[in-house]
């Protein structure tokens, strides 16, 4: 089934909806989408928000409707959160209704690999076919907009809003980068979780996501290309990748992660090959797990495209010989190179680092001296002049994890225009630096700087930052 392309403009009733209607709604159950009911009572719509449930004539002080026919405004979006046979039926009289977007938080359908599921996804795109009426899901918890939250977001803290767009197949991979967001500070624009895809697909939220001008950043979780193509998908990201990069986190690429990602999400056997020559051929950074989802998307959040590295070579600064030999074959398995630096800087660095146990060329290693604020700023300003650096790389013990510390530093590497990036990878292990950590991480978030908590995490992300800044250069020369 093709239905029409939507128009850039279709999408705000479903990030922007003015009116809501939940479809199944109950105060009687603890479970799945009822968890989130309460949270609408405090958000924007409070006052246009539509219980729908013969059951009951008022749930939560709302009103409550038999029927969405039955309700006196427009509906933008509506929820159904019903058991699967009711649904084609409800989506029948959305339809009549003229609801804009449906979002089906259901699951029990292809997913289940059973026939009775199947059949029912097409009923609902045989009943939508010609319609203006458009379905997110089955199995899904829908949309999010980071100025104000949205539904199923609710019960995540609310972050600062940015310039990250994302979609999810997976409605709990959603949630926790949202939470992570928070956390981590990454600020968020758009998402969607949008479970099997028999509508509304990765590829049409692609697109909106390109020509939306506030989005800068483009992020994927994907088991399959759903109601889409990958042939078609792969058009539209070369398109894409020109403008903005595209972070994709493939789900199910064993043969174990495919069995679970088809009773996820109904997602077919897909070639992983074909995922590598597409991601490879598009322009798109392609992401095997979570956390390196998400340091990828951070590192492009806040370096893209102001502070784009020149090349890839790493300048490494820290106190320690064995770290420093830790870090360069780390960078240097991830296609990063740790060249030596000038003869000048060596020589200025030599002047301030006595001549023992010591690396004056990159690792540089200031040995004990390092656990001296002011030698170590020392060194920073060299490297960070040095004409054979691109970008620059801090490991931090424990020692240093202080706000005063952060603050020097922050303050003599934002005088120069390399990007930079701290690691503090001691941190996991040691419940009091992490609670001495809390104070100091609100200077990275309020200076908008670079950190990792993970050595290896570094070094891919910034890899991957690299990987798509000479994908441009190749695609523009």
């Amino acid at each position: 089934m093709v239905l029409t392309q939507l128009n850039f403009e279709d999408f705000d009733k479903l990030f922007n909806p003015k009116h809501v209607a939940f479809i199944g709604a109950s105060e009687n159950s603890a479970f799945g989408a009822m968890l989130y009911l309460p949270a609408f009572q405090n958000s924007i719509w409070k006052d246009s928000f539509y219980p729908i449930n013969p059951k009951y004539d008022k749930i939560l002080n709302w009103k409550c409707y038999p029927s969405i026919l039955e309700v006196p405004q427009p509906v933008d979006l509506a929820y159904i959160s019903l058991k699967t046979k009711y649904i084609p039926q409800v989506i029948r009289e959305c339809v009549e209704k003229g609801v804009s977007w449906i979002v089906i938080f259901a699951s029990g359908f292809s997913e289940t690999g059973e026939p009775e599921g199947k059949e029912l996804e097409s009923q609902i795109k045989k009943i939508i076919k010609g319609t203006s009426t458009r379905v997110i899901g089955p199995n899904c918890l829908g949309p999010f907009n980071g100025a104000h939250g949205m539904a199923f977001s609710f019960s995540n803290p609310k972050g600062i809003p940015g310039q990250v767009s994302f979609m999810s197949q997976s409605g709990g991979h959603l949630t926790q980068l949202i939470d992570i967001g928070f956390k981590r500070d990454i600020r968020f624009r758009y998402g969607v979780s949008f479970g099997n895809q028999i509508d509304l697909n990765c590829l049409d939220f692609l697109r909106h996501y390109c020509k939306d001008l506030k989005t800068k950043i483009i992020a994927a979780y994907l088991e399959s290309f759903g109601s889409t193509k990958g042939k078609d998908f792969l058009m539209e990201l070369k398109k894409t990748t020109l403008k903005k990069p595209v972070i994709i986190w493939k789900g199910g690429y064993t043969k174990y992660g495919e069995a679970a990602a088809f009773s996820h999400t109904g997602a077919l056997s897909s070639n992983l090959k074909l995922w590598k020559a597409m991601a490879r051929q598009g322009g798109a950074i392609l992401v095997w797990d979570n956390e390196e989802f998400w340091n990828t998307i951070k590192t492009f959040e806040l370096l893209f495209p102001n502070q784009f590295p020149e090349g890839r070579n790493m300048g490494i600064i820290t106190p320690g010989g064995g770290s420093s030999v830790n870090m360069t074959d780390l960078f240097a398995s991830h296609d990063l190179n740790i060249p030596p630096l000038t003869l000048d800087s060596q020589e200025k660095i030599s002047s301030i680092l006595p001549k023992e146990n010591v690396n004056i060329k990159n690792p540089i290693d200031l040995g004990a001296s390092g656990f001296v604020l002011e030698i170590y700023l020392k060194c920073i300003k060299v490297v960070a002049e040095d004409p054979n650096i691109h970008f620059i790389v801090i490991p931090l013990w424990s020692h240093h994890i202080y706000p005063h510390v952060f603050k020097r530093m922050i303050k003599l590497l934002k005088r120069y225009s390399k990007p930079f990036a701290f690691c503090l990878p001691s941190i996991a292990d040691d419940l009091e630096l992490c609670k001495r950590f809390d104070k100091g991480k609100e200077i990275f978030h309020q200076q908008r700087v670079l950190y990792f908590l993970s050595l290896r995490y570094a070094a891919k992300s910034i890899s991957h930052l690299c990987d798509y800044r000479d994908y441009l250069l190749k695609m523009n020369s």
